[in-house]
């Protein structure tokens, strides 16, 4: 038992690289692991599968309806594997699908103007109580220009 938990602490990082970056020694470590546990090796398929489908190479390569339809079935395959810990992220990729689906059509993400809102909104709460709306919204204007 403590060598298996050995095993899956020498895991972590190799967890989160695709496979080619492993070096010879970690590729063996991975297949005894993944021998001994088909469910992390089904979590990791899925989750490289996803992380190859949103890479930034694919922005402006396929059409809309390609995007999505890939998309829709790694959906099938997460669905199909019974592995409870993707169903959040299966339901937040869901809820944003308009969104991350145009960030290949546009290569854009709507982080920087978000990063900006946040800003303002920290900015506000910590000034609240100024009673000089004027004044109020000139340090703003000075604070984010």
């Amino acid at each position: 038992m403590l060598f298996q938990l050995d095993l899956l602490g020498q895991t972590g990082y190799r967890l989160t690289q695709p496979a080619h970056k492993w070096s010879d020694a970690g590729r063996e470590l991975m297949n005894t692991v993944f021998c001994s546990h088909p469910q992390l090796k089904a979590a990791y398929d899925l989750a490289q599968e996803f992380r190859q489908w949103y890479a930034v190479e694919n922005i402006s390569r396929k059409g809309r309806p390609s995007i999505a339809a890939d998309l829709h079935q790694w959906y099938g395959k997460v669905v199909g594997s019974g592995l409870d810990e993707f169903w959040s992220a299966l339901k937040m990729i869901r809820k944003h699908e308009n969104e991350v689906i145009n960030y290949f059509i546009c290569g854009q993400a709507s982080a920087k103007a978000e990063r900006i809102n946040g800003k303002i909104n920290r900015f506000i709460s910590n000034n609240y109580g100024i009673k000089d709306k004027d004044f109020a919204l000139y340090r703003t204007a000075l604070y984010f220009s």
